[in-house]
Protein backbone atom coordinates (compact mmCIF):
# COMPACT_ATOMS: atom_id res chain seq x y z
CA UNK A 1 0.00 0.00 0.00
CA UNK A 2 1.31 3.52 -0.72
CA UNK A 3 0.53 6.44 1.74
CA UNK A 4 -1.46 9.80 0.30
CA UNK A 5 -2.47 13.02 1.35
CA UNK A 6 -5.16 14.92 0.51
CA UNK A 7 -5.67 18.39 0.99
CA UNK A 8 -8.44 20.62 0.26
CA UNK A 9 -9.75 23.99 1.01
CA UNK A 10 -13.83 24.68 1.20
CA UNK A 11 -15.59 27.29 -1.05
CA UNK A 12 -16.18 30.32 1.07
CA UNK A 13 -19.31 30.17 2.90
CA UNK A 14 -20.56 26.63 1.66
CA UNK A 15 -24.30 26.44 1.64
CA UNK A 16 -24.74 22.81 2.23
CA UNK A 17 -22.05 22.02 4.45
CA UNK A 18 -24.11 21.24 7.57
CA UNK A 19 -25.68 18.60 5.54
CA UNK A 20 -22.84 17.04 3.80
CA UNK A 21 -20.05 17.01 6.72
CA UNK A 22 -22.20 13.62 8.00
CA UNK A 23 -22.02 11.93 4.57
CA UNK A 24 -18.42 13.33 4.33
CA UNK A 25 -17.94 11.36 7.58
CA UNK A 26 -19.43 8.25 6.95
CA UNK A 27 -17.46 7.94 3.68
CA UNK A 28 -13.66 8.44 5.37
CA UNK A 29 -14.86 6.24 8.15
CA UNK A 30 -15.76 3.50 5.50
CA UNK A 31 -12.34 3.92 4.10
CA UNK A 32 -10.26 4.23 7.37
CA UNK A 33 -6.80 1.99 6.40
CA UNK A 34 -3.79 1.54 8.82
CA UNK A 35 -2.39 4.76 7.88
CA UNK A 36 -5.94 6.63 7.89
CA UNK A 37 -5.59 10.34 9.61
CA UNK A 38 -7.53 12.98 8.77
CA UNK A 39 -9.87 16.57 10.08
CA UNK A 40 -10.47 19.67 9.59
CA UNK A 41 -8.41 22.67 9.91
CA UNK A 42 -9.48 24.78 13.73
CA UNK A 43 -10.74 27.38 11.49
CA UNK A 44 -12.74 25.07 9.10
CA UNK A 45 -11.54 26.31 5.91
CA UNK A 46 -10.48 22.46 4.59
CA UNK A 47 -9.37 19.60 5.98
CA UNK A 48 -6.27 17.09 5.26
CA UNK A 49 -6.81 13.67 5.07
CA UNK A 50 -3.94 10.69 4.62
CA UNK A 51 -5.19 7.66 3.85
CA UNK A 52 -3.43 4.49 1.90
CA UNK A 53 -4.25 3.17 -1.32
CA UNK A 54 -2.59 0.32 -3.81
CA UNK A 55 -1.67 3.33 -6.67
CA UNK A 56 -2.36 7.11 -7.50
CA UNK A 57 -5.67 6.04 -10.07
CA UNK A 58 -7.35 4.47 -6.58
CA UNK A 59 -5.95 7.09 -4.64
CA UNK A 60 -7.71 9.57 -6.99
CA UNK A 61 -10.89 7.60 -7.28
CA UNK A 62 -11.17 7.67 -3.65
CA UNK A 63 -10.70 11.57 -3.36
CA UNK A 64 -13.07 12.19 -6.41
CA UNK A 65 -16.04 10.13 -3.99
CA UNK A 66 -15.74 12.43 -1.43
CA UNK A 67 -19.13 13.85 -0.75
CA UNK A 68 -17.67 17.66 -0.44
CA UNK A 69 -16.01 17.10 -4.05
CA UNK A 70 -19.37 15.35 -5.21
CA UNK A 71 -21.77 18.68 -3.88
CA UNK A 72 -19.25 21.16 -5.40
CA UNK A 73 -17.71 22.65 -1.69
CA UNK A 74 -13.79 22.28 -2.73
CA UNK A 75 -12.64 25.79 -3.45
CA UNK A 76 -9.39 23.72 -4.19
CA UNK A 77 -7.91 20.12 -2.93
CA UNK A 78 -4.50 18.53 -4.02
CA UNK A 79 -3.81 14.63 -3.86
CA UNK A 80 -0.39 13.63 -3.41
CA UNK A 81 1.54 10.36 -2.84
CA UNK A 82 3.13 10.82 0.84
CA UNK A 83 6.48 9.41 1.69
CA UNK A 84 6.74 9.63 5.29
CA UNK A 85 10.06 8.74 7.05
Amino acid sequence: MRTFAFFYLMVSEPQDLGRVIPEHTRYWSAHRSAGYRGGPFADRSGGLIVFEAQDVASAEATAQEDPFVKEGLLAESWLKEWKPE
